[in-house]
Parts: structure tokens; sequence; C-alpha cells
């Protein structure tokens, strides 16, 4: 593998997804679509890379049979992501890749967070540049309603372990909600800002249009 195959697969792994736009924004500097699609082609046929489709004529990539045997992952890691897991990686792949962030592997959030119980640690983490920590819940289509509660519920379980409770009276956690459109970000913050919050959480609600195409196409 090069360098810049090796920074593909890296970016696949750390997101479970990537997509062509992706890989030119991080890893191409410079260099025209065409070669990026030259690229991941080679790499789908040498197994590193697996392909399937997004949004027409938009595919997306996962780590392809030789990368996972590569990482010692399951054979599933492989495989086209389901119904849910599409919209959220690819809403956080946005996300991230467009706003200076990182999401957070696995490792390096029990590094960060050793004290975080498993079962919080499934959710979407991210640090900004500015090591601000923040959890991203992904609108799946839901009414504002029922997306601030489900929010409101992750805050919830968080604020009882008191290391977390630092984290978020210190200013250094932030609530991030990813949605289509303007008009339901605003929707959203208004069913929020209904709700009962025991104590000052930040709160982010960024949109990101392309993810209407997924709800469509999950419909």
């Amino acid at each position: 593998m090069t360098e810049r195959d090796q920074q593909i697969i890296q970016l696949t792994d750390r997101y479970r997804i990537g997509t062509n736009a992706a890989y030119h924004s991080v890893v191409f500097d410079g260099q025209s679509m065409n070669s990026v699609t030259k690229v991941t082609a080679r790499m789908c046929r040498e197994g590193w890379l697996q392909r399937y489709r997004l949004i027409p004529p938009e595919d997306y990539f996962t780590l392809g049979p030789k990368a996972v045997r590569h990482f010692g992952y399951s054979s599933r890691r492989t495989e086209p992501l389901g119904p849910q897991a599409l919209p959220i990686d690819y809403a956080v792949l946005l996300f991230a890749t467009h706003g200076g962030r990182t999401r957070l592997i696995r490792s390096e959030l029990n590094d960060l967070l050793p004290w975080l119980p498993d079962s919080l640690c499934h959710a979407p983490y991210c640090r900004t540049s500015g090591g601000l920590l923040e959890m991203v819940r992904v609108d799946l289509g839901g009414s504002p309603n029922h997306i601030a509660k489900k929010a409101g519920r992750d805050c919830s379980k968080r604020i009882e372990i008191p290391e977390f409770a630092e984290l978020i009276e210190g200013q250094k956690f932030q609530l991030v909600v990813l949605t289509t459109t303007t008009a339901k970000a605003r929707l959203i913050r208004q069913a929020m800002e209904g709700l009962s919050w025991q104590c000052n959480i930040r709160l982010h609600i960024a949109t990101i249009p392309r993810l209407t195409f997924l709800h469509l196409r999950n419909q």
C-alpha cells in the first residue's frame, strides 16, 4: 500500500464509511476528483475497500476483506451499513470532515473517558480541534419532539456520572444534533428548550441536507 492508501483505509476505519468526496477533501489535496475515483476503484479491485450504492450516482465504501483481515475485524465490517447505521455514519463523516473535527474510535474514547460505561460508548463521539468533546445524535426522520426527547435522555444518562457532570459544568462537552434543514433545526431547538434540563448543556444543531435523500431511500 502507498501512504495515501493507508490514509484512505484509516479514514474509512475511523468513520466506518468513506466516500470519494470525503477522501478528496481529506487526503487528495489539490487533486482532481478523477484521481480519487481511480484510486478507490483500484483499492476495491485489490480488496482494501468494498463499494456500495449511497445516493445515486454516489457510492460509499466500507473496509474490504483485505483491510478487515489486516485489522483483525469480523468480516461483517465489509457488509453494507444498515438502515440506521448508514445515515448516522454518513452524517457524522460529513459533519466532522467539513468542520475541523475527528470522530473518536473506541480505543480513543476509552483512553479519554475510562470511567464511561460500555452502554454509553456506542453513540458517535467527536473531538474538535480545540479539544471540546461532542456526542452526536443524528435525525433518522422522527418528529422534532421525538428527536428532542431522545437527545434529552442521552444527556440525562450521562449527567448522572460525576466525571461527565464535571465535563458539562466545565463547558468541555457539547451535544450535537444533526438534522436535514434549517427549519427542522429550529423546531428541534424549540422542542429541546421546552424540556426540563438539569444543567446548562452546550447544544449545537447542524444541518446535513443530504440526510433527506437517505430518509427518502429508507421509506
